[in-house]
């Protein structure tokens, strides 16, 4: 009786301890762990309830890219004053796809920081307006103080892809850039990622007579296998 007794509570047991299986560990980039490199972006949708009501700005987010270059636990750390907004950006937070983080070469989960804007227009005056000048007689030409270097999507650079984007964009006088256009694509991938890589580059602004002013430039940015 005692024996059968023993084996009634070891089977009671058993699944309380597979219950107690520990979760993976969520890293952080740094100290030997590399951060997740977007492959894959989809752009939130913007409800016209929002653009009537004028509604722009950023949805920041926090998620755990895992190993399989998905997004989970996501969790908005800072909004706007509209549910649906937010909601849309998680929405489209869960549809990217990462190139995962790794630690001593394996890839592990990873929290990251995302952001998403949401606006109804370039920031400043407009490509080719009145309101931008050109480098030339009188306007200093914009000085880059701070690049950032485009993504190279694997499925471009698997697929050969390489060259030059050309670009145009204008520097605005607090020296961060506002509009920009594509004037000669090499890929969709290769153009957005160009177009992505610029609007966080910083530049000493161009001046007119002493004062700053936006400025309407030139630039390339080349993708090539080294």
């Amino acid at each position: 009786m005692k024996a059968v007794t023993l084996l009634a509570m070891l089977l009671l047991s058993a699944p309380a301890a597979v219950a107690q299986t520990a979760e993976p560990q969520v890293y952080k980039p740094g100290n030997g762990v590399t951060s997740p490199r977007l492959l894959q972006e989809v752009k939130p949708v913007y409800p016209v309830s929002a653009i009537n009501s004028g509604i722009t700005g950023v949805v920041t987010m926090e998620c755990v890219v895992q190993p399989d270059g998905t997004c989970t636990n996501i969790r908005v750390v800072s909004g706007l004053d509209s549910d649906a907004l937010m909601q849309e950006a998680q929405n489209a937070l869960k549809k990217w796809r990462f190139i995962p983080g790794e630690k001593a070469g394996k890839p592990v989960p990873v929290a990251v920081t995302i952001e998403m804007s949401f606006a109804t227009a370039p920031k400043g005056p407009l490509l080719d307006s009145g309101d931008v000048a050109k480098p030339g007689p009188g306007v200093t030409t914009p000085k880059l103080e701070r690049e950032v270097k485009p993504a190279y999507p694997d499925d471009a650079r698997a697929a050969g892809i390489r060259g030059t984007v050309r670009l145009e964009c204008v520097v605005l006088v607090d020296g961060t850039v506002g509009q920009v256009r594509v004037s000669k694509g090499l890929d969709v991938s290769l153009d957005a990622e160009a177009v992505k890589a610029l609007k966080q580059w910083k530049f000493k602004p161009g001046a007119r007579d002493g004062h700053p002013v936006a400025v309407q430039l030139e630039v390339e940015m080349s993708f090539d296998m080294r």
